[in-house]
């Protein structure tokens, strides 16, 4: 009997075994593996098949099992369903990042569940890291998270505004008060000098076909986490596109059980965070009456009549009426938000979805920003092998941008003038000064329009397919649509026409992208010490715009605005374009782990790209990176380092740096004479240059995570290089040649810095005691170029002046004479001989000592790059109630005020910053005299460079999460009630609306709308 048994138990397992031995024979070529005799009398295997969960009963997708003392393995699946052939007398090994082992023993047993519990002493946050993820314990590159409770302290339109302050390495610019402006966003620093340095976007694994413009039309309250990608190692799975850095954004997707309806509300009053001082009608007189002193600068001051021409000037004198032209158009603003998400899902089907309304209402009438936002994710597991899901999100934005002239004006105008007449309607010229225009006229309604309206729709699909354990195969399709337009109308009685006709314009631009990837991961448990995952991946990407616009001038009705540019008595310019790109991509990554404690990845990615000219089209961006666990070792037990891991990587990225186009050398349009007629022709715009390529970052980055006092304390150390070559700069040509230029890859940057940061519960009481957490980074980083187009005879890299491009200074530096003060009456005969200049006039510094003022006299003042930024987060929270107080900071750059050359003229005929200025009774070596003579001071450019420092009082909020018995009598699962304030204070040595500024602007300029600050209220349930 007992050998009947022993017979009919062999032949139900016979096909069971020939299939485990078939599977071995294949797929330990792949792995290197050798394939150990196996005794199956000896070692007889049985099935056995169960759950991996955690403490809470979640499946942990992606855990391994093993048997003890072998290579054989298996990782869990998305429900954490393993299956695994095994001897009945053996032990299963069961592990996963930031879990504690647990070894089972089988005894015979077929079916096996275990919870695995968190340890301590390991990381357990996933964290995205291009083309898949990894727990955080894992991640051996430059990588940090920001998550959807961070993006929350900040109410602000755009993500990207959000995170200012919050990752080290990351400086966010802001570029005005306008409402819907897109912040300027630069990870460690700048790189290159001529093409872009912003990073590379990606939202749920798809590439934004248009960068940072894109992440305005993306409802923050739709985000789950965002993950920065900082050094090369990490970035180069994104070749071509890295060198700037990448930013991974993941949206929220559903999770298992009830539906869950959550509705959150915020409304906030806004106002100009600082104005500046500007003359009054009495002072504008003093300066005016100074200006026009009569032979020179210690001459007479004219008679009242002789100074004053313009009887509105007399009249209001005479009044005392004086008008304060920014107070007439900045007012109040404010910002509204709501939005409601409904998510939930059974075992196989998932589901979120969200309607978000936001609107912000400038502190200039005519500026606002309106977003419309619809989205809908949906997962569904289709049987153990394939899996789908899409997520569709359809937004619409209108921004009215407003007229530059309304605050350049309201800056410049004569205080003497009065905005409206004897019957209370606007007066177009304040003054009979003509230049000047009433900045109350822009904001007449229809006077002037900039409406910039954009509808986006982004829609990824993908497709997972389990092969086999661990081997899994990812197909996703994105399509990226952005359809815009641009209407523009300036009547006649507006700053643009001054009394002429009104024009029109309109622009429409179709931005239709997709991106086609195919991604094989496989992950395998060698041993139970050693862990392998591969990743290889097939990508395409392709962009095609299409544009075409209209200008005319002669509206006939201007409450036709630009609806109908044909009735128009002069016909204006009419353009299209199509611009088309693709890019082609393979890329392989291989992760190996050793007993959790030796990390190693390397990766190599290649891109060819139709940008650039054939048998030039590809290249290829290694990164390799390694870590050492340390705080796994036993030396460092019982100790209180419960985190502590040494890192390193190198890698090289690109910079998709070169136009479409621009290698093939793009036509121009040009007129010349055909006989004795007018002719159309064209010509090369642009010598071609064929061995155009991508400006390549070669980055070194080495860094330390830790861990302390049970993880009270934890932070990172991060010390990069980035060396990027190949610049794309102009290299002049003689004139006989008949172009000023040809663009070569010919320089080079290096870019040097540390980065730290520091989270600590500084008290850290359970359950509702108190509590006081801190988040603390800072960073700092030095810029400079390392060579250019010009070399001297010995092939050293030489300064280009012209462009204010210095061997070993940063990228923009701010090079001019230095301003020492105001000449003296004591000092006229040495002013003349100097500088040929007289009393009252601007004293420069003699920088070689000749005695005379000569162009190599000039020297670099400053420069942008900061001696240090960051930010500093505290938290306090006691039972129910906290409270958040964030600060940011930008230290040690400099500024170049073109806003205080604007409106420092001291010409007497403008409006002027209130400032202390030189007369014969008032020697002062502040600001030199006024001069009608003069529409601006001689070196005036020497009053415009700026300490930019600042500190800024971020957010301050204080919140309410009700308690549970209150909320369940609502019908509630929770409550969240909170008031807040957005830069209510700032402290900074800039002298007029605000220090906050990006590089992207050409400088601080008359135009920029001073920066807001803003007291909300919000409202957030979960039903």
């Amino acid at each position: 009997m007992k050998k009947k048994h022993i017979k009919k138990l062999s032949r139900k397992t016979k096909s069971l075994l020939l299939s485990a031995v078939l599977g071995i024979l294949v797929v330990s070529p792949i792995l290197g593996n050798s394939i150990k005799e196996v005794n199956l009398i000896e070692n007889f295997q049985t099935a056995i098949t169960g759950k991996i969960l955690d403490e809470s009963g979640i499946p942990l997708a992606g855990a391994s099992v093993v048997v003890k003392g072998t290579t054989t393995g298996a990782i869990a699946d998305f429900d954490g369903n393993y299956s695994i052939n095994a001897p009945s007398n053996s032990t299963l090994v069961f592990s996963y990042v930031g879990y504690g082992r647990s070894e089972v023993a089988v005894n015979g047993r077929t079916t096996i569940d275990v919870n695995l519990a968190p340890d301590a002493s390991m990381l357990d946050e996933v964290v995205l890291v291009g083309y898949g993820t990894q727990k955080k314990g894992e991640v051996t590159g430059a990588i940090e998270t920001v998550t959807a409770e961070q993006l929350s302290i900040v109410q602000v339109a755009s993500t990207i505004d959000a995170i200012k302050g919050q990752i080290a390495g990351v400086d966010v610019q802001s570029t005005g008060g306008r409402p819907g402006q897109n912040p300027t966003v630069r990870i460690r620093g700048r790189r290159s000098i001529s093409a872009s340095n912003d990073p590379l976007y990606v939202v749920d694994g798809i590439p934004l076909i248009d960068g940072p413009e894109s992440m305005a039309d993306i409802n923050p309250d739709d985000i789950a986490s965002m993950q920065v990608l900082k050094d090369a190692a990490a970035t180069a799975v994104y070749g071509s596109r890295g060198a700037n850095g990448v930013i991974l954004v993941s949206t929220n997707r559903g999770r298992v059980g009830k539906t869950k309806i959550t509705y959150s509300s915020r409304y906030g009053v806004t106002s100009a965070t600082r104005l500046v001082d500007m003359m009054n009608g009495a002072e504008f007189a003093d300066l005016k009456r100074e200006s026009r002193r009569v032979g020179g600068w210690n001459g007479a001051i004219p008679t009242e009549t002789d100074v004053f021409l313009d009887p509105i000037e007399l009249e209001s004198l005479a009044q005392g009426r004086s008008t304060n032209w920014l107070d007439e158009v900045v007012g109040n603003g404010y910002q509204s938000n709501h939005q409601i998400g409904i998510s939930g899902g059974s075992e196989n089907t998932t589901f979120s979805s969200s309607i978000g309304y936001f609107k912000e209402q400038g502190i200039i009438s005519n500026q606002d920003f309106e977003r419309i936002s619809g989205r809908l994710a949906v997962d569904h597991r289709i049987n153990d092998i394939f899996k789908v899901g899409a997520s569709f999100l359809v937004s619409k934005t209108e921004q009215n941008y407003g007229s530059n002239a309304t605050i350049g004006e309201a800056l410049a105008n004569n205080p003497l003038g009065v905005p409206y007449d004897e019957n209370g309607d606007l007066k177009f010229l304040p003054t009979n000064d003509g230049i000047r225009t009433n900045p109350l006229s822009e904001l007449v309604e229809g006077s002037y329009i900039d409406e910039r309206k954009q509808t986006r729709i982004f829609a990824p699909i993908y497709l997972d397919i389990n092969i086999m354990n661990g081997l899994k195969w990812t197909t996703t399709f994105g399509p990226d649509i952005r359809i815009g337009r641009r209407g523009t109308f300036a009547g006649s009685l507006t700053n643009t026409n001054r009394g002429g006709p009104g024009r029109a314009g309109i622009i429409n631009v179709t931005d239709f992208g997709y991106t086609l990837e195919n991604l094989l991961t496989y992950n395998k448990a060698l041993t139970d010490r050693q862990n392998l995952k591969l990743t290889l991946l097939q990508s395409i990407q392709k962009s095609r715009i299409e544009s075409n616009s209209g200008n005319v001038t002669g509206i006939p009705y201007e409450s036709q605005s630009f609806y109908n540019l044909g009735s128009a008595t002069q016909g204006g310019v009419l353009e299209s374009g199509l611009v088309e790109w693709a890019l082609a991509s393979f890329m392989g990554r291989v992760n190996y782990d050793f007993d959790g404690k030796y990390l190693f990845q390397a990766s190599l990615r290649a891109d060819g790209s139709s940008r650039l000219a054939p048998g030039n089209q590809w290249k290829y961006f290694p990164g390799i990176s390694a870590g050492w666990r340390i705080d796994q070792e036993e030396f460092l037990a019982d100790t209180g380092i419960n985190e502590l891991k040494l890192r390193a990587s190198y890698g090289q990225v690109g910079n998709t740096s070169v136009n479409p186009y621009q290698t093939a050398g793009r036509l121009g349009s040009t007129v010349y004479a055909f006989g004795e007629s007018p002719a159309l022709g064209f010509g090369l715009n642009e010598i071609p240059n064929e061995n155009l390529t991508w400006e390549v970052s070669k980055t070194l980055d080495i860094g330390l995570d830790y861990g302390l006092l049970n993880n009270r304390v934890v932070g990172s150390f991060d010390f990069f290089r980035t060396n990027t070559v190949d610049l794309l700069l102009a290299r002049s040509l003689p004139s006989t040649s008949g172009y000023e230029s040809v663009l070569q890859n010919v320089g080079s940057t290096r870019t040097t810095g540390f980065e730290f940061t520091v989270s600590t519960g500084i008290i850290d009481n359970d359950g509702d005691g108190f509590n006081w957490d801190v988040d603390l980074n800072i960073s700092t980083y030095k810029e400079e170029i390392t060579e250019l187009a010009l070399k001297d005879a010995n092939g050293n890299a030489l300064d280009d002046v012209g462009n204010g491009w210095f061997i070993g200074q940063p990228i923009q530096v701010f090079y001019d004479y230095e301003k020492i003060g105001i000449w003296q009456a004591s000092e006229e005969a040495a002013a003349l001989a100097a500088d040929n200049k007289v009393p009252g006039e601007i004293k420069l510094n003699d920088i070689n000592g000749d005695g005379v003022i000569t162009p190599e006299d000039r020297k670099i003042l400053g420069n942008g790059v900061p001696d240090f930024y960051g930010g500093l987060n505290s938290k306090f929270s006691y039972k129910g109630i906290d409270l958040g107080i964030f600060f940011v900071f930008r230290q040690g750059q400099s500024i170049q005020s073109q806003f205080n050359a604007g409106n420092n003229s001291l010409f007497g005929r403008y409006n002027n910053l209130d400032v202390d200025y030189w007369t014969i009774d008032n020697p002062t070596n502040a600001n030199p005299r006024p001069n009608e003579n003069q529409e601006s001071p001689r070196n005036g450019s020497t009053l415009t460079y700026f300490d930019g420092s600042f500190v800024k009082l971020r957010n301050i909020s204080l919140g309410y999460n009700f308690s549970e018995s209150i909320t369940s009598k609502l019908g509630m699962e929770k409550l969240r009630f909170s008031i807040s304030g957005q830069n209510l204070i700032f402290w900074d040595n800039f002298p007029t609306f605000d220090p906050e500024i990006s590089e992207d602007e050409a400088s601080l300029n008359s135009g920029v709308v001073p920066s807001t600050k803003q007291w909300s209220l919000s409202l957030k349930a979960t039903f």
